[in-house]
């Protein structure tokens, strides 16, 4: 039983001591850094969604040129 206090106060201790070190060595408030993840969260879905639509342009254009009939000489200069 004595062992499983002295675990449990080593526990509370160690809780304790590590949300006042945090506190401490945080560099802005709750509501900054919130609002700091919310900002760069978004930045990236934009730049995500702006990236998806480059790729699928370059595809498209790559699908395009791929798919389009070749011409006479293209067919006996290319084999």
């Amino acid at each position: 039983m004595r062992k499983i206090l002295v675990f449990g106060a080593g526990l509370l201790a160690g809780a304790i001591i590590g949300a006042g070190v945090s506190l401490l060595l945080t560099p802005a408030s709750g509501d900054d850094l919130r609002e700091g993840t919310k900002e760069r969260y978004k930045r990236v879905l934009e730049e995500s969604a702006k990236a998806a639509v480059e790729r699928r342009a370059q595809l498209e254009a790559e699908l395009a040129e791929m798919t389009r009939p070749k011409k006479a000489n293209e067919k006996t200069n290319g084999q």
